[in-house]
């Protein structure tokens, strides 16, 4: 839902939307199951979604209530006069109020002094019983995706979000929210970063990607362990926190993170390289230089790790050592442990760039493997505990590929391939976004020894 929609109150609150007997010659169910098409994970796309059905719900009445429930499902806001106008809709409309499951604040605005974000759970306190993810999304200024202007766009940019103080006491009425996705968002000082997520007491899982930190100061109470590796306070940081992502979001931030949440997380996303933010303006006391960025030893539940892989591993020697190190201190006490491998961004890389460095990383496994207590048996388990590792590769290409990838991939992890250890995940292209380099290219004759 955009500015638009929400002012448009003829499509929201009442039943002004006109009956036309042309609108369509297919049944009602029909056109109903084509208005549950407009969703999309991606926010780039739920903000045309959300055009497309306030345009919907004012076709005519067989189209309005249908339209108003996907409409409201999932709400976009923009800016601080959508946020109010989506506020009085809910006032005007209680019922409306149980729609809402989902809800995505993106625009230019977020970093101004017309920021929507501190009064959003003010606005909307009490107001959404079933709200069950928030998305807040910064769209940078080199971004070009989002051409709709705001009018309070010209109000002074700031260098990171203008929080209110006690923000995360107001955030923490959303009782109901379990998932929660920032993007490209620029934090004051980590400690409010760690007070957005620990106020959310029903919080899942957590997307962190682009996220940055002005200051990074110490480390908060709550997040502090002890010497036996638990949780200092009586209530531990983000308690129900299972599923992790870091991508984009500085070392020391994200390093803080998976040890304090690391004894109840099941699924964890980082990238490798690691990102440090050379502007982050670190404590005064000098810190000590880490062999492991991301140490899983307190991960013991952890079923599944998502690595994305950028160009540089291939270049950067000491950066595939942390790799190793960051595999080798990941102690489950899981009898399976379950690996995905992704590129970082595909439009980084050409097919067989990415295939390159897949092989580089096999080498460095399939060793850590091989040096485990007890090599890789016909079942693929390792290590006298009996722990299985099954090695997943995410890729994104068109079906005519699929082959060509299978079979490097069975190339980069001959020994995984002979325990049947390795696996491929194969979809096509979501978005443009998910293209290679040499997207246009044909696939070349794979070639086989008679």
């Amino acid at each position: 839902m955009n500015p638009s929609s929400v002012a448009s109150e003829s499509a929201m609150d009442d039943d002004r939307a006109h009956p036309n007997p042309n609108a369509s010659r297919f049944p009602v169910e029909v056109c109903e199951n084509i208005i549950d098409k407009l969703y999309s994970l991606f926010v780039i796309e739920r903000v045309e979604d959300s055009r497309a059905l306030h345009r919907c719900a004012l076709v005519c009445r067989a189209w309005r209530v249908r339209s108003q429930r996907n409409l409201f499902y999932s709400v976009v806001l923009r800016d601080l006069p959508a946020l109010q106008k989506f506020s009085a809709v809910l006032d005007n409309a209680p019922h409306l109020c149980e729609y809402v499951y989902e809800l995505t604040l993106t625009g230019r605005t977020l970093h101004t002094t017309a920021s929507p974000l501190s009064l959003l759970p003010i606005a909307l306190h009490g107001k959404l019983p079933k709200l069950q993810e928030v998305t807040i999304n910064r769209v940078r200024e080199d971004e070009v995706w989002d051409s709709t202007a705001s009018e309070l766009e010209s109000a002074k940019s700031l260098q990171y979000l203008p929080l209110h103080p006690r923000f995360a006491l107001y955030f923490s009425a959303f009782t109901t929210v379990s998932r929660l996705h920032i993007f490209d968002l620029t934090f004051g000082h980590f400690n409010e970063m760690a007070r957005m997520i620990n106020s959310l007491p029903a919080l899942r899982i957590l997307h962190c990607v682009g996220v940055r930190c002005v200051t990074l100061g110490p480390l908060p109470f709550n997040m502090k362990p002890r010497a036996g590796g638990i949780n200092a306070p009586a209530t531990p940081f983000a308690p129900n926190l299972q599923e992790l992502y870091l991508y984009g979001t500085d070392i020391r931030c994200a390093r803080r993170l998976v040890s304090a949440c690391g004894p109840h997380l099941r699924e964890l996303r980082v990238a490798m390289p690691s990102f440090h933010d050379p502007e982050m303006v670190l404590p005064g006391d000098p810190t000590t230089e880490h062999t492991v960025d991301v140490d899983l030893s307190l991960c013991t539940t952890l079923e599944r790790l998502d690595i994305g892989l950028d160009p540089e591993l291939a270049t950067n020697g000491q950066s595939l050592e942390k790799l190793e190190a960051m595999l080798n201190s990941w102690d489950s006490k899981l009898p399976l442990q379950v690996a995905y491998l992704q590129p970082d961004y595909e439009q980084d890389f050409t097919r067989q760039g990415f295939a390159d460095l897949l092989a580089t990383v096999g080498r460095v496994m399939e060793e850590l493997l091989q040096d485990s207590s007890a090599p890789p048996s016909a079942d693929a388990e390792v290590g006298e505990q009996g722990r299985r590792w099954d090695i997943y590769v995410d890729l994104h290409d068109w079906e005519v590929w699929r082959d060509w990838w299978w079979t490097h991939v069975q190339k980069c992890f001959p020994t995984l391939a002979k325990s049947h250890g390795i696996w491929m995940n194969f979809n096509p292209p979501p978005l443009a976004g998910y293209k290679w380099k040499d997207s246009d290219a044909s696939p070349p004759m794979l070639t086989t020894n008679t």
